[in-house]
């Protein structure tokens, strides 16, 4: 090979970069350190620190957010501490005034103790650290509860990252703490009325009350009210009168029970009971009506009573609050049939009553008319005032004034048809003549139609009332609330659920909170009706909701929701909405006009093909409580569709003056008469359709079934046509667009419907909601002992009181017991101020439930605490394990590292003189 003087200039440069590079990597690396500088050097290396790295900056960083969320969560479990320690005091305040040895001053005393110790509890509940709430969910610059006690949070909870994927709460959020529930407790409701031993207060009437017990029997509880006030006056009774024996089975006593069984499905009981029966077999009968076995294999509910007498029933099931219950008891009273026509008291003798029909009304003047009607000739006989306020009979369109009537009077209805109506049928009644009385008293009642029946037999709240009112039964009451009725008149212990909300200045709300069954959760107005209802929607043809709504302008409507539109023909069939404007009482305006609204339950469904909003017709199993408050919505305030074309066919195809007994005899004749009044092209053009599709296949002419079924079929096609839908959905929903700006609608966050009138400081609103029974579905059975269905929804309602239930509301529930002590109500108190109370009893029940509930809370934030502290401690040292590998892989041993660069310094230097050497040899040197 031949050596040139190129050739060893290349090898120097070679060997001077390899060695300057060699050299320099041995310098940094003594100088950093660190093995490599960059990736090429050794990406092994580089890659195993560059993991290492990121692992050591997110532990970095999770120690700093545990750190922070520890305080967090130690500040919370502070004040929770606190909460805890108030709310014992609150119990002590609670047990103090639980003796009977205060008086008024003192028990506002202690009531304002109490209010002190809320107020306390308030402050806790508002605790900032560092400018943040610690009880309002993740909305921390929110305030979580205000003055009142409501909740303004939200039920989120905060996390913080303690690792990769790995997070840990570290607050709790107001809305478990102050709303939340608890699985592994019982509803248990009560009566609020103290059942009495009348039977001993007529043997020792110088005796202090006493209640009835479990081993008393029926007859203890009615005493000597088997007869009316009356016949007692005028035949003082004895005990030897209400002996077992003496009263047989002519005074039973029937209890009606109407509410809600722990697995959701509501019913209508009726319970027949002898006069010896104990208030125990009264006590398993309410339980069996609830779902209990009658071999008490399979037990729901414990039905007790308490030394107040008065009934409390416990859900067995921990977590359910679906249990509720309304109910009284109707016992025959030996009593006169009394009714007052104007100023005249007329008493019906029972020899001839099972004889006649008597039903009464009222006249323009709100006087008492009688009609009673033979049910042998069907001759009707109308007692009545005229307008001198005489008393006169009308019959067979004669009227015959009746002169100088004895009053009170005796009317043998018989006499009415025997040789004239004059003064003579009016014979004196003296109430003080014994004999007088006893003879013109039995035990039976007026039903419905105005026969003459046993009080068992009696199957409507109505007529129950009415024979009430009467005075001919017995009522035995159990609970009693302070709501008003339709007609704004003080419920009384018979009415359930077909009651006004409760207002407070321009908010009404329903008492019943409406539960999601299988779930128990409180329901939103997203939630379908149907996971609430007691049965489903559809199962009997006549279930509905109705309303009667006072409209903040003064007017008067009636709102049905038939769930089963009657016409329908298709499976399932259509709903059916009708909006009706009646008089105060609900009654029909007279002369009657057609409904103001007359058809179905509207919704808009995006087309995503025309990009416009289509009109669609909501099924009942898909009726959401955000259509219902819209409903509700547009009748309180008064803004009602404005669909008159919507309105006439609905008209037309309800309308039995266009049908009744008419055979259709061709397609036309049946398109004539759909489109009466119509004037609507586009919508006539919907009907012709729709008939032509309806009939095909079918001979003419049409009558009974057939015709009716043809009708249904054209009134689903009409419905459910595209264009007829949307055009209808636009008029709704422009109503329920007007109506939402000055009246809003929703459900709470107790489930209750509230409707708050945004158009004034105090509402002129009034609303009640029940269902309207029909003999296709009765509000009772006929039968003495009997169950039927019963109200699909409650959502205002004379049921039990809740003692306790799973779910908690403290600061509303500290106000209830704050309240019982101010009233001096140690238990369920019907003439207190609050007739729903359960009083300081049922305050010391909820008080160790809240206690409780609060505890868990803080054992929970407790528990978050120590998450977060052993997390960030795991992050420190797994951080200093981390720097220590990444060290070993990628750190530089400084001695080892000096040697080498020693080592490439010498073969550095010697390189270059070895260089320098090779660049002075010459061919000279070997000449």
């Amino acid at each position: 090979m031949r050596i040139t003087n190129q050739l060893m200039n290349f090898n120097n440069i070679y060997n001077y970069q390899k060695n300057s590079t060699s050299l320099y990597q041995s310098h940094q690396a003594f100088s950093s350190g660190l093995k490599i500088q960059h990736s090429y050097e050794g990406s092994a290396i580089y890659v195993d620190a560059a993991r290492l790295e990121y692992e050591g900056n997110l532990l970095k960083q999770v120690e700093t957010t545990t750190l922070k969320a520890t305080e967090f969560s130690k500040n919370s479990d502070q004040a929770l501490n606190d909460f805890v320690s108030k709310l014992t005091e609150f119990k002590t305040k609670l047990i103090q005034a639980a003796n009977d040895i205060h008086d008024a001053t003192s028990r506002n005393a202690i009531a304002n103790d109490l209010e002190g110790i809320k107020q306390n509890l308030i402050d806790i509940a508002n605790t900032t650290i560092n400018g943040q709430y610690l009880f309002s969910g993740t909305a921390l610059d929110t305030m979580p509860i205000d003055t009142l006690g409501n909740y303004h949070g939200n039920g989120e909870t905060i996390s913080a990252v303690i690792g990769t994927s790995q997070t840990a709460k570290y607050n709790i959020d107001g809305e478990s703490l102050f709303l939340g529930s608890d699985n592994d407790y019982n509803k248990i409701i009560t009566t609020n009325v103290n059942l009495i031993n009348h039977y001993n207060r007529l043997e020792n009437p110088d005796d202090p009350v006493k209640y009835v017990e479990l081993t008393d029997d029926l007859r203890d509880l009615i005493g000597e009210n088997y007869r009316s006030e009356e016949f007692n006056k005028a035949n003082p009774p004895k005990t030897d009168d209400f002996s077992i024996d003496k009263l047989g089975n002519d005074y039973n006593t029937t209890f009606f029970l109407q509410g809600r069984k722990p697995d959701g499905t509501t019913f209508a009981t009726k319970i027949t009971m002898t006069p010896d029966s104990s208030i125990q077999s009264l006590l398993d009968n309410i339980g069996y009506a609830l779902g209990n076995d009658r071999d008490d294999k399979n037990k729901v509910v414990e039905v007790t009573m308490n030394n107040s007498g008065q009934i409390e029933i416990k859900d067995i099931r921990n977590g359910n609050q679906m249990t509720e219950l309304h109910l009284f008891g109707l016992t025959p009273q030996k009593s006169t049939e009394k009714y007052n026509v104007g100023g005249f008291e007329i008493n019906i003798d029972p020899a001839t009553s099972a004889n006649y029909k008597v039903t009464t009304t009222k006249d323009a003047n709100g006087n008492t008319e009688i009609s009673a009607t033979n049910i042998n000739n069907n001759q009707t006989y109308t007692i009545s005032v005229n307008a001198q306020n005489q008393l006169q009979v009308t019959t067979n369109n004669n009227t015959t004034v009746i002169q100088n009537v004895n009053n009170p009077s005796a009317l043998n209805l018989n006499d009415l048809g025997n040789n004239g109506i004059d003064a003579n049928d009016f014979t004196q009644f003296d109430p003080n003549d014994a004999d007088q009385v006893r003879n013109m008293s039995s035990t039976n009642v007026r039903d419905k139609d105005g026969s003459w029946v046993s009080v068992s037999d009696l199957s409507d709240l109505a007529t129950i009332e009415e024979n009430v009112k009467n005075g001919k039964v017995y009522l035995t009451e159990f609970i009693k609330s302070s709501f008003n009725d339709i007609l704004g008149v003080k419920n009384d212990a018979t009415d359930y659920n077909k009651l006004q909300f409760e207002k407070n200045d321009n908010i009404l709300t329903g008492s019943v909170s409406q539960v999601v069954k299988g779930t128990n959760e409180f329901a939103t107005d997203a939630t379908k009706i149907k996971d609430v209802a007691g049965a489903g929607l559809q199962d009997n043809e006549d279930s509905n909701i109705t309303m009667q709504i006072k409209s903040k302008n003064g007017k008067y409507y009636q709102v049905k929701i038939d769930f089963s539109d009657p016409l329908s023909a298709s499976d399932p069939k259509a709903t059916q909405l009708t909006i009706t404007e009646t008089n105060a009482d609900g009654t029909p305006i007279i002369p009657q006009g057609g409904p103001v609204y007359q058809g179905n339950i509207m919704l808009g469904k995006y087309n995503e093909m025309t990009k416009v909003t289509d009109g669609v017709v909501t099924q009942a199993d898909d009726i959401s409580y955000k259509q219902l408050n819209d409903i509700v919505a547009m009748v309180a305030a008064g803004n009602l569709p404005d669909d008159r074309v919507g309105n006439q066919v609905a008209k037309n195809l309800s309308d039995q003056n266009l049908f009744p007994g008419v055979t259709i005899n061709n397609a036309n004749d049946l398109k004539t008469r759909l489109k009466t009044n119509v004037n609507d092209p586009a919508t006539e053009a919907i009907i012709d359709q729709a008939v032509d599709q309806a009939v095909a296949g079918l001979n003419f002419p049409l009558q009974g079934d057939v015709k009716q079924e043809a009708l249904g079929k054209v009134k689903d096609l009409i419905i459910n046509n595209t264009d007829y839908a949307t055009a209808r959905f636009e008029a709704y929903n422009k109503a329920v667009d007007a109506a939402n700006a000055s009246v809003n609608v929703e459900l709470n966050y107790r489930g209750q419907m509230q409707i708050t009138d945004k158009s004034a400081t105090v509402s002129n609103i009034e609303i009640s909601i029940f269902e309207t029974f029909s003999a296709n579905k009765p509000e009772f059975g006929k039968e003495a002992n009997s169950t039927v269905a019963g109200s699909l929804f409650n959502f205002n309602a004379n049921n039990m009181i809740s003692i306790d239930e799973p779910s908690v509301d403290i600061f509303k529930d500290l106000d209830d017991m704050i309240q019982a002590v101010r009233d001096g109500s140690y238990r369920g108190n019907p003439d207190g101020n609050n007739a729903r109370t359960t009083g300081i009893q049922g305050a010391l029940k909820r008080i160790d439930h809240i206690q409780d509930h609060v505890n868990k809370l803080h054992t929970q934030i407790g528990s978050y605490t120590n998450v977060l502290e052993s997390s960030g401690t795991r992050a420190s040292m797994l951080y200093v394990n981390i720097e220590s590998v990444k060290t070993d892989i990628v750190g530089a041993d400084l001695g080892e590292s000096m040697l080498i660069y020693k080592q490439y310094l010498l073969q550095f230097e010697a390189m270059l003189q070895t260089s320098a050497m090779i660049g002075k040899i010459s061919l000279l040197n070997y000449m």
